[in-house]
């Protein structure tokens, strides 16, 4: 369950299984999720999933990002591809954004390049398939 604050309003996830990278937490590499993703520490790389990602107040994520919804109350720096991306207020995003709905409430801060995602007909992130070899 992730949680995170809008003003003074506390809003919960309603979804069961969620992957929550804590403050202090560091993770770098290529990320493939189908659970809804809590970051309140570091990501760096590329993110993949079939769910939500809220980035808390403490929150970076640095990389590519694909997924339905992105909610941030913290820090992306990147490329992003989600149906819906929502800036909360004190949150920042600085890169390229292809969205079909990009919310940017007062006080947060954007900086970069917006999309309509309809225009782009293949991802934004691949994933190399790797070989059971170079797995080795």
């Amino acid at each position: 369950m992730g949680l995170f604050v809008r003003g003074d309003e506390h809003i919960i996830s309603k979804q069961t299984e969620s992957t929550i990278v804590a403050n202090g937490a560091k993770l770098e590499g290529i990320f493939e999720l189908s659970t809804y993703l809590y970051v309140d520490g570091v990501v760096l790389g590329k993110v993949y999933s079939t769910s939500t990602i809220v980035i808390g107040k403490r929150g970076l994520i640095k990389g590519d990002v694909e997924a339905p919804k992105m909610i941030i109350n913290g820090k992306f720096e990147g490329k992003a591809m989600c149906e819906s991306i929502e800036i909360l207020e004190g949150g920042t995003l600085f890169g390229v954004v292809y969205s079909n709905e990009l919310v940017i409430e007062q006080k947060s801060h954007f900086e970069g390049e917006s999309h309509k995602k309809d225009i782009i007909d293949k991802p934004l992130i691949t994933v190399e398939e790797t070989s059971e070899e170079d797995k080795k």
